[in-house]
């Protein structure tokens, strides 16, 4: 037959055929397919009819290069992607699987990662393209119309005329307008203003125009005479990004050069700028840590998980938020190890769990914790040669002063033992004045029957070698030095007395935990091992974290699950990156030298080592979270003291004038946003924003600046994580030329105002200080910062690109341990810790500790959170003496409620009640991290605002959703139905009124419909009944977004004039939250090691011992505000089918009892 093209009706006839034929040839075990369809075809599917469609489908994976990329969100994975371009388009991102073949500097000798890293990434990555292309992202720099206004009639003095800020809309920011410049106008502006605000702010009339704006003569300390010290520059978060990001952090220090020209003074007394804080900012830091061991944060490569044993998961979700990495906990479970989880709620964690403890909100489970430790000393469960060689347990301490006996104290003439050989000295870095400071220990030696001396190096085996053996459980009266007769006891006999508080029963009491649970997981901690603990936001996002933090060490103290792998206590939220770029006397001054080389003489040779001497840091540190209590310290009006200041010295903030972030959603993410919006920010004269795309603190700022994404980097860039061992370089243009061509690098940012700087001041050493990123050569930089920090000493910058280690633009952090395991030298070599007796610390006798009854770890209710009396102290232990400066129990002011300190053991505690609680606010608000934004980044995808909620809808059928998700805030379905809501319905939740959503608010104030937080209830049983759950960091609702989603036809909550997308109708999580300053977050006296640096320190350190913010710290009243259903009317459909908690239909219920499969057998 001749050849011919076949038709569909030909070929389902010829098929048909087939079939027939089938049936037939099954009998006679022949089938002969190709004669079916007809004589001379050889493939059929050569005449299948018009097959053009299939097109598109195998093009759809087509690409004509690809490129590597780091997505470095605040995250702490540092994931490395593939991303592939067709037609100059980024068409899909993958994950590189690349991992087993990355190596340390030892090459085929030293470490080689396992291929159990892949897959990395995870949906945000996968989705960045969203980002990359989409609406919201900054196009060119734009300024605030009111703003630039004021700067063409001469930047006149806001502070002079305070109407001015009115006139240029510094208090209504939200409701102006944005222009379009060009770089070469913003950075002209940009120079003009730094140099104008930095004379306003100077000398004598500068500090007449702060004091008559309000700002409290504390502040002054470390302005020391100079404008720039108003200036507050935030780079990005920790290490996303060290050469544009945390080159911010750099430009703050440039500002000493603008300083000495603006008040005419030389290096020895310019200034630089102030350097706000990352982890710390985020509630990441778990601020306890350095009360323990000294350390930052103790964080290992979560591939440690596989040698843990018994994995106790608290308040932290590693199911959900530890995406790329969170097989490792899974593989926990494959390996045998039992799992624990205690959260309020079953959450996804939960799941997996052997068992799971149940407490109330508030870090109640401080107590238990407590209770654990209780029963491992009465049961005798515990490691008595590790309590007595790495633990302060055997330490004698003064009854009378509560202080730790010192050598001094005790013995005539005593002399400091020489310890300028040991660790102490040679490893830690410990000056001789600091030696003086921490001076000599005392113990009870059982060989001797008598006291002995023991120095800080004095641990491990060299405790052994000295031949003393500390008693635990001693306590007497001794002669001190001064003939003076007093009484002293070990800590552990102390211990033993402060544990009788926290018995079993009480726990359970405190906590709702069953008495069982408490009494199963101390024996569980006393007989497996090792023994690791995991936190995260779910704890330190609380008042009282770093009691709960101390408290997690006391069970591993005893049992010695300290420095082995898979054990410790570890928190993930990205706190110990900055020690990646350590720098040491022997290797020279790591990240110090990049962010704090010397504006006045940088080192211009690029082929000159680095060292201390290029070294000087002119800018300070300082908390965000002052700025965020309305800019000021803590000071307190106290009935005993009067006006008293709380706010240790070395953490006193200055007035802020100038605000400049970059890759950070300050103000979106603050936890007052709107009361900062309102009333805290028209003070401040210019606020400039660096970022992608459209945020809510852009809404709110003065300068936009365009950044590129990590994609388009053009400069090179490095990172490394805390969660695992990669040290990455990508960028110097190797993949995308950035798709808006006026957007640029981070870094570049910032050298084009240093040029404009140099331009106006005639002063070629602004310029001079980006020298090399310049030139195109900011590798010079990275190599610097490679060859001085210990954990990358040895690698150049050259050779990791070229992929000498395995792969092109990666290498394995160098480390002791693979895993990188924290505290290994302390207990392999016998290091001391870095605290001031080199051992663990269970108790902490500085002075503001012991005012504040926080010497010993102690269970206290929060400042609000609580039913009970606002943050008192659950103790009778006598040797807790706190300090309540006279304000009385019924005192209800935040400030006042936050320094209270009453002890009263829980018989009495039990009885009390929080007035806010018998108001009606009576629901605990958790505000876990989201799977789908990382912090709020991603908050302007499509994609993920539909996963995000029960409510994702991409038709938007009923147009009040203000995107085509929405914000929802879970509740316990009885709860829900008790106040009549419906699941689906948007509810107003609300906090103390005294002061949220900002002080001063009023029902017809236009702004307060703005703030006031709206959103839909969805119906989840896993809470219980009185707390309720609101994922944090959604895209906050703003003046333009409000007027667009009232006036706008299809109703989005979308800007006009930005694009800027809002999460919600009304108000955010931020509208319920406050600023709180814990008074244990800002002592002058807490001992620990610098996070970059090896040395020792006193008091504040950024993102180390610093403030923490607690968003979590609320209590909330909800009210139905409006039903589900379409347009407001009836209930949301949804809700209506018998599938959803608490209304399920006879099926559904059949269902779940398993009922709808029939097993046959």
């Amino acid at each position: 037959m001749g050849r011919h093209k076949l038709t569909r009706r030909d070929f389902l006839k010829a098929s048909a055929g087939v079939v027939a034929a089938v049936a037939v040839t099954s009998i006679v075990g022949r089938l002969n397919f190709f004669e079916a369809i007809g004589e001379g075809i050889d493939n059929p599917l050569e005449f299948y009819p018009t097959r053009d469609w299939e097109k598109v489908y195998r093009d759809q994976y087509r690409y004509d290069s690809s490129f590597t990329y780091v997505c470095s969100p605040n995250d702490t994975h540092a994931c490395r992607l593939r991303a592939f371009v067709r037609n100059g388009v980024v068409i899909r991102m993958e994950q590189n699987y690349d991992s087993q073949k990355i190596m340390d500097i030892g090459l085929d000798k030293g470490a080689q990662a396992t291929r159990g890293w892949n897959p990395r990434g995870c949906l945000k990555g996968f989705t960045m393209t969203r980002r990359l292309y989409g609406p919201a992202r900054l196009r060119y720099p734009m300024m605030r119309q009111g703003w630039k206004q004021w700067a063409d009639d001469g930047f006149p003095s806001l502070s002079d005329d305070i109407t001015l800020r009115t006139k240029y809309k510094f208090d209504s920011r939200g409701t102006d307008t944005f222009l379009r410049l060009s770089w070469d106008e913003v950075n002209d502006y940009l120079a003009r203003a730094l140099t104008t605000l930095a004379e306003t702010y100077s000398g004598e009339v500068g500090k007449q125009r702060l004091l008559k704006d309000g700002y409290p003569e504390e502040m002054l300390t470390e302005w020391k005479e100079a404008g720039t010290r108003t200036f507050k520059f935030r780079g990005g978060m920790g290490l996303l990004g060290v050469i544009g990001l945390y080159g911010l952090y750099r430009f703050s220090n440039m500002m000493a050069l603008l300083d000495s020209k603006v008040r005419k003074v030389g290096p020895d007394k310019a200034q630089g700028g102030r350097k706000w804080s990352n982890y710390t900012w985020h509630g990441d830091q778990a601020p306890g840590h350095p009360f323990v061991h000294g350390l930052q944060g103790s964080d290992i490569d979560l591939n440690d998980l596989r040698y843990t044993k018994l994995h106790i998961h608290v308040g932290k979700n590693l199911i959900e938020n530890k995406m790329p990495e969170s097989h490792w906990f899974v593989e926990t479970m494959e390996r045998g190890a039992k799992i624990v989880v205690i959260a309020p709620e079953y959450n996804p964690p939960a799941t997996k769990a052997d068992y799971w403890i149940s407490v109330r909100p508030g870090l109640s489970d401080t107590s238990l914790f407590l209770g654990v430790t209780k029963i491992l000393m009465d049961k005798g469960w515990y490691d008595a040669a590790f309590v007595k060689q790495f633990t302060d347990f055997p330490l004698i301490v003064r009854a009378d002063t509560l202080k730790k006996l010192k050598a001094k104290d005790v013995f005539p003439n005593y002399v400091n033992q020489d310890i300028t050989q040991g660790a102490s000295v040679r490893i830690q870095n410990l000056t001789s004045e600091q030696r003086e400071d921490v001076g000599d220990c005392v113990v009870w030696d059982e060989k001797t029957n008598g006291l002995k001396a023991i120095t800080r190096d004095d641990v491990g085996e060299k405790l052994v070698a000295r031949g003393i053996d500390p008693t635990l459980e001693w306590k007497g009266k001794i002669k001190l030095a001064d003939g003076q007769e007093v009484e002293v006891l070990t800590l552990w006999e102390m211990y033993k007395v402060h544990l009788k508080d926290y018995d079993a029963d009480t726990v359970h009491e405190i906590t709702g935990a069953p008495k069982e649970s408490v009494e199963r997981l101390a024996k569980d901690i006393a007989t497996i091992k090792p023994v690791a603990i995991h936190y995260g936001e779910g704890i330190n996002h609380w008042f009282h974290a770093t009691l709960h933090n101390r408290a997690t060490y006391l069970p591993l103290m005893l049992t010695g699950n300290i420095g082995i792998p898979g054990s410790g206590a570890h928190t993930w939220a990205g706190n110990y990156k900055a020690g990646l770029f350590q720098g040491s006397p022997r290797t020279g001054p790591g990240f110090a030298g990049w962010v704090g080389e010397d504006p006045f003489q940088p080192n211009l040779d690029p082929t000159k080592p680095q060292t201390f001497d290029d070294v000087k840091s002119y800018a300070r540190g300082e908390e965000v979270g002052y700025w965020a209590h309305g800019d000021r310290p803590l000071i307190v009006d106290t009935p005993k003291f009067g006006r008293k200041v709380f706010t240790g010295r070395t953490h006193l903030p200055t007035p802020t004038k100038v605000m400049w972030t970059t890759n950070v959603n300050v103000i979106n993410n603050a936890k007052w946003a709107y009361e900062l919006v309102k009333n805290i920010n028209p003070k401040i004269d210019m606020i400039v924003a660096q970022e992608i795309e459209m945020t809510g603190s852009c809404e709110y700022s003065d300068i936009l600046l365009p950044a590129v994404t990590w994609v388009e980097k053009q400069c090179y860039e490095m990172t490394a994580s805390c969660s695992n061992p990669f040290l990455q370089i990508w960028g110097g243009g190797a993949g995308l030329e950035p798709v808006y061509k006026e957007t640029k690098d981070d870094l570049l940012i910032m050298t084009g105002i240093a040029q404009k700087l140099s331009q106006l001041t005639g002063d070629n050493r602004f310029q001079d200080y980006w020298k090399f990123a310049i030139e195109g050569r900011e590798h010079v930089y990275i190599d610097r910062l490679l060859a001085t920090s210990i954990p990358t000493e040895g690698y150049t910058h050259k050779d990791i690109m070229d992929g000498k280690y395995g792969e092109p633009g990666v290498a394995l952090l160098l480390f002791r341990t693979y895993p990188r395991q924290p505290f290994y030298e302390q207990i392999t070599d016998s290091l001391p810790f870095y605290t001031t007796d080199g051992r663990l610390q269970s108790y902490c006798d500085v002075d503001k500790a012991i005012e504040y009854g926080e010497n010993f770890i102690v269970h206290r209710e929060g400042p609000e959170a609580t039913p009970y009396l606002p943050n008192v102290i659950v103790s009778s232990n006598p040797y807790i003496r706190p300090e309540d400066y006279g304000i009385p129990r019924d005192a209800m002011d935040a400030d006042q409620r936050t320094v209270r300190n009453i002890k009263l053991p829980w018989s009495e505690v039990k009885n009390t009640k929080n007035p806010l609680w018998e108001q009606g606010y009576r629901f605990y608000c958790l505000t876990p991290k989201t799977r789908h934004r990382v912090h709020s980044s991603w908050g302007t995808v499509d994609w993920h605002h539909i996963w995000d909620s029960s409510f994702g809808d991409p038709y938007r059928r009923d147009k009040r959703t203000p995107f085509v998700g929405e914000h929802q805030l879970h509740l316990n379905p009885q709860a829900a139905k008790d106040m009549g809501i419906n699941e689906g319905d948007y509810v107003h939740v609300d906090a103390n009124p005294v002061d949220r959503p900002y002080v001063g608010w009023k029902p017809e104030d236009p702004f307060y419909k703005v703030a006031r937080c709206m959103l839909r209830v969805i119906y989840n049983p896993a809470y219980p009944y009185q707390v309720c759950m609101m994922k944090h960091a959604a895209f906050m609702a703003t003046d333009r977004t409000v007027l667009a989603h009232e006036t706008r036809a299809d109703g989005l909550a979308r800007a006009e004039g930005t694009n800027y997308q809002a999460s919600l109708r009304y108000g955010s999580q931020q509208s319920l939250t406050r600023s709180w300053l814990m008074p244990m977050h800002q002592l002058d006296g807490l001992f620990h090691k610098s996070k970059a640096k090896m040395n020792f320190v006193y008091g504040y350190e950024a993102d180390n011992h610093a403030i923490n913010t607690v968003p979590k710290e609320t209590l909330v009243k909800i009210a139905k505000a409006e039903d589900g259903g379409l347009g407001g009317q009836g209930i949301w459909a949804p809700a209506t089918t018998g599938f959803i908690p608490s209304e399920e239909s006879p099926f559904m219920q059949k269902y779940l009892r398993g009922e709808t499969v029939e097993i046959r057998r």
